[in-house]
């Protein structure tokens, strides 16, 4: 159990924004912040596809979705590490997807990351205050955080994971 804060974006007072770090496979570094936005409607973790290659690996699996305005195919990959207050994850699962708009910089996190999490959003203090708690059969997983969720929010299996 693992327990951490980030401070929200003041300047999105209405979407529950804050920074991040991805890890850079180029650098083999942690990258300069990224935002990334606790999407409380959404089954999974969206990131713009050009933002794979430098932060994790494509895989040969795709499903349908909709996202910013995107409706279509969106290939599966893996983001290699996002550093969260201090707290990193590792070998997340996220829909690659091509769509555009004013958060095509940004990482949607879904619920196959905040699943996982007990936490507080609190406009007041300006705060996420999260405590991650994997279950067993998570910890014990190669990618913890595969899940995958199709619209009806079903669990698919997925194909490959390296």
């Amino acid at each position: 159990m693992s327990s951490f804060s980030v401070k929200l974006n003041p300047k999105r007072p209405y979407r529950y924004v804050f920074e991040a770090d991805l890890w850079d496979n180029r650098k083999n570094m942690y990258s300069d912040k990224i935002n990334v936005m606790i999407d409380t409607g959404a089954f999974n973790t969206i990131v713009h596809k050009s933002l794979v290659d430098g932060y994790g690996k494509m895989l040969n699996q795709t499903m349908l979705t909709s996202v910013g305005g995107y409706k279509g195919e969106a290939n599966l990959c893996i983001l290699n590490k996002i550093n969260i207050g201090g707290h990193i994850l590792e070998n997340v699962v996220a829909l690659a997807v091509p769509f555009e708009g004013e958060l095509k910089d940004h990482i949607l996190l879904g619920a196959n990351v905040t699943n996982n999490w007990d936490f507080t959003l609190s406009r007041i203090r300006n705060s996420m205050q999260a405590t991650e708690q994997l279950s067993e059969e998570a910890k014990s997983r190669k990618f913890p955080y595969q899940y995958c969720y199709n619209n009806k929010g079903k669990i698919m299996a997925l194909q490959e994971m390296e």
